[in-house]
């Protein structure tokens, strides 16, 4: 005759109580990422809820499209120090002092932002970003206008507004 096993022995007893167990404790640990990972916020762009739509308004946006404005990034990255050339079209654009924000694909605390002066040609970046930038966005200092391009891994990135005029 078997000696009878104590509950413990069993291998479905383990299964049982050992997987809803491990489900409770990676449930916590995916808390506890979600908490301490930050926010996610990779859009800087304001939103008008209207019932359960959101539109976006942006008359920066407007402007610059019905101006016809866009223009060229040239990164040299093949130094440790990038160099940044900006050309705009019309070259008007460049009589003033240029923001271009290096847009970090999740935490915008991240992001890295340089100022172009209206005398200077090109700028050189202090060191080469970390990240691979999920957009570019140049703008004039006072928020007149904006263009937006996307880093494609080449020199040249082509900047343009985000509406279209139509």
């Amino acid at each position: 005759m078997t000696e009878a096993r104590k509950a413990w022995q069993e291998p479905m007893v383990w299964l049982m109580v050992g997987i809803p167990f491990l489900t409770v404790i990676a449930g916590f640990y995916t808390l506890y990422l979600a908490i301490n990972s930050g926010s996610l916020d990779s859009s800087k762009v304001s939103v008008q809820r209207i019932a359960q739509a959101q539109t976006v308004e942006n008359l920066v946006d407007k402007f610059s499209a019905q101006q016809n404005y866009y223009g060229f990034l040239i990164i040299d990255k093949n130094l440790p120090i990038w160099s940044i050339t900006l050309k705009t079209v019309p070259i008007k654009l460049r009589d003033q002092d240029i923001h271009i924000v290096f847009v970090h694909p999740q935490f915008a605390e991240q992001d890295v932002t340089v100022q172009i002066s209206s005398k200077q040609e090109s700028i050189l970046l202090p060191k080469a970003l970390a990240f691979k930038p999920q957009q570019i966005v140049v703008s004039d200092v006072k928020g007149k206008w904006r263009l937006v391009g996307a880093d494609n891994g080449s020199s040249l990135i082509t900047l343009t507004p985000v509406l279209s005029d139509k």
